[in-house]
């Protein structure tokens, strides 16, 4: 795969990557920690009743007027604000020069700052172990206020 194939791979992944923050329906948690948080009596199974509190919070979201119904219209409204954070996080991350563009320069800068920062033995390559551990490490930076690229 060329460097510059692997960018716009990188960058397909960054803007339409499902995230579970994004997900509106009910989803089963799929983190030992999501996963543990659902599991209320511990048994090791979830079942619907214990989803059933996170569904209805995310309903809850979703039903602005709080009329007990979700229409195409409030759902249009939530995913529309993500869109509009994910793509001013997408243009903080990678709009080097904050004009509202992403040059092919920028993109390939952004890229080579992320190997850089999560090729861990400085091989030049990012193993899956270094994967996993840069975007461990963004999180904790992330919970804790630090900048991360």
């Amino acid at each position: 795969m060329t460097r510059f194939a692997l960018a716009l791979a990188l960058m397909a992944g960054i803007a339409i990557a499902p995230a579970p923050g994004m997900a509106m329906e009910p989803y089963l948690p799929r983190t030992p920690k999501a996963f543990s948080k659902t599991d209320a009596d511990t048994n090791g199974k979830v079942t619907a009743a214990e989803l059933r509190p996170f569904a209805e919070k995310r309903f809850a979201r979703l039903d602005k007027d709080r009329n007990g119904a979700v229409t195409a219209a409030e759902i249009d409204e939530v995913l529309l604000r993500a869109l509009e954070r994910r793509r001013g996080r997408i243009l903080a991350k990678l709009d080097a020069d904050k004009d509202g563009v992403i040059t092919r320069a920028e993109l390939d800068q952004f890229t080579e700052a992320m190997v850089a920062s999560a090729d861990g033995d400085r091989d030049g390559g990012v193993s899956l172990a270094e994967a996993l551990n840069y975007k461990v490490a963004k999180l904790k930076k992330s919970a804790t206020g630090e900048q991360s690229n």
